[in-house]
C-alpha cells in the first residue's frame, strides 16, 4: 500500500511539472512568430499561468493580440477538449472581441477532442475596425454531443446540440502586427 502512494505522488508530481517545464523551455507556442515578436521580449509581464485539472475541458485567451492596419485582428489561445466515451465529439472555440463600440463574433476554430492540449488561432477580417489597445474577448468551447433528442422526426440523420463546456473572458491588448 505504502508503494502504491509513493508511486501517486511521483506521478501527480510529474504530471504537474510538464506544464512548467515546456513553460521554461522558452519556446513560443505561437506558430510563424518571430523571436522579437514574442510577449516576453517586448517586456510584457505574464499573470501566475492558469493551472487547469488534467481531465476536465479547457479554455484560455493569451493576453495579447495582433491588429492590422485595416482593423482585422487575430487572437491565440489554447484549449483542451476531453473525450467522452469512446466517440470523438465534434467541438469548436468561438471568440467574440469588444473595444470600445466595436463587438464582433471573430469567427470559430475546429477544435479536436482528444484530452491534450492544443492551440488555437482566429482571425477576424472583415469584422470590424479594431485599434491598438485593450480590447474585451470572450471565448467559448462548444463541444456538439451526437443525438437526435430535439430533432424533428422527418430529418432521418442524427443532429449534434451544442453544449458549453469551457469559458474564458479576458482583456486583451491589441498590438500592432509589425510591433
Amino acid at each position: 500500500m505504502r508503494n502504491r502512494r509513493r508511486a501517486l505522488g511521483a506521478l501527480t508530481v510529474l504530471l504537474l511539472a510538464a506544464p512548467a517545464a515546456h513553460a521554461a523551455s522558452g519556446e513560443s507556442d505561437r506558430p510563424g512568430l518571430r523571436s522579437g515578436a514574442d510577449p516576453a521580449a517586448r517586456g510584457e509581464r505574464f499573470a501566475l499561468p492558469h493551472r487547469p485539472m488534467i481531465w476536465t475541458d479547457d479554455l484560455t485567451i493569451d493576453r495579447t493580440g495582433d491588429v492590422r492596419p485595416d482593423g482585422s485582428v487575430t487572437l491565440y489561445g489554447s484549449y483542451r477538449c476531453v473525450r467522452d466515451g469512446s466517440q470523438i465529439p465534434r467541438a469548436s472555440v468561438l471568440v467574440t472581441l469588444t473595444q470600445g463600440q466595436e463587438r464582433h463574433g471573430l469567427g470559430g476554430y475546429d477544435a479536436v477532442c482528444d484530452g491534450l492540449r492544443h492551440r488555437w488561432v482566429i482571425d477576424g477580417v472583415g469584422v470590424g475596425r479594431y485599434v491598438r489597445g485593450p480590447a474585451d474577448a470572450e471565448g467559448t468551447l462548444l463541444k456538439y454531443a451526437g443525438g437526435d433528442t430535439f430533432a424533428p422526426t422527418a430529418i432521418p440523420t442524427p443532429v449534434s446540440m451544442p453544449m458549453n463546456v469551457a469559458r474564458a473572458d479576458r482583456e486583451v491588448m491589441l498590438l500592432a502586427a509589425d510591433d
